[in-house]
């Protein structure tokens, strides 16, 4: 039997048309959100589809930051970009099939750029959001070794 560890508790309120605003009693700030445009949502708010795939990169960035410091791996930067692509399924449903996740992950030394790679994919399977969801997903990682500073 599994053990409950956490929840996250939402809620969201019709604003007209296909618009809402989401909040949550943990004291977040409320997140405006809307059908994309491409359901006949307006341009320029956060959609469903949107907050799916930032969910699954956020996810790999948070757990890969927990998998790094664990591994002592220091790390300048780390920038993820994400992408989902929805489908119309042959049972005409909609859903996003794939998720591209494409960290960029700078680390301070050229001897831990192999040790970064399989920290990137550890963080990908650890993922709890990836573990979660239905969509494939792939990683198209690339590191970085920070430049050298001229004394």
């Amino acid at each position: 039997m599994s053990e409950t560890h956490s929840s996250y508790p939402v809620t969201i309120r019709w604003e007209g048309e296909r618009r809402g605003l989401g909040s949550s009693s943990d004291g977040l700030p409320h997140l405006p959100v809307a059908s994309p445009p491409s359901f006949g949502g307006p341009p320029g708010v956060w959609s469903p589809e949107h907050l799916f795939v930032l969910a699954s990169t956020s996810c790999w960035m948070t757990t890969f930051l927990a998998v790094a410091q664990a591994s002592k791996l220091e790390v300048e930067a780390i920038e993820c970009a994400g992408e989902g692509t929805l489908d119309k399924g042959e049972d005409r449903r909609f859903r996003i099939s794939r998720i591209a996740l494409r960290p960029r992950v700078t680390i301070r030394r050229e001897e831990d750029r192999e040790r970064a790679v399989r920290l990137i994919e550890k963080a990908e399977a650890a993922c709890l959001i990836r573990n979660s969801i239905r969509s494939e997903v792939t990683l198209e990682s690339e590191v970085i070794v920070a430049a050298a500073t001229v004394a």
